[in-house]
């Protein structure tokens, strides 16, 4: 495992002090806009560094250049932003503290001979009527 612990939701508030890395990986809902916001990064160690590698709008930008500059957390990484792509004009470029990459955190040496099998294999249960698996659920939103 690449890590100490993975917590649920109905764990953060007990651990989210104690981080020293928050990864958000959440998906592009509603529910999770601005998820992570000027209340969440105040909660957060201000040794710990914040990362998004999910979607751009769960993360509130103005808070998180705050928090930044304000060092209420000690660094971030971003591979997605509010605006892709990033304008020339955003402060996010600007700050010492942010490791940015280009929207690539999934490039994957396996990924496409993973998805390629996924696929055959979903072929195979289409054609003989039977479920199909890693289903996208348009109504949730991912």
């Amino acid at each position: 495992m690449c890590c100490d612990e993975v917590i649920g939701m109905d764990k953060l508030e007990d651990h989210l002090g104690s981080a020293d890395f928050v990864v958000g990986v959440l998906p592009k809902t509603s529910a999770t806009m601005h998820f992570f916001n000027a209340e969440f990064f105040a909660k957060m160690k201000k040794s710990a560094v914040f990362m998004n590698i999910g979607r751009g709008n769960t993360h509130k930008e103005v808070d998180l250049i705050e928090a930044l500059k304000s060092k209420t957390i000690a660094g971030a990484v971003l591979d997605v932003y509010e605006v892709e792509p990033l304008t020339k004009e955003s402060e996010l470029w600007d700050l010492d503290n942010l490791l940015m990459t280009p929207h690539c955190a999934d490039q994957d040496p396996e990924y496409l001979d993973r998805a390629m099998a996924i696929f055959a294999d979903n072929l195979v249960a289409f054609k003989e009527g039977k479920p199909l698996e890693k289903v996208c659920d348009k109504n949730a939103g991912y």
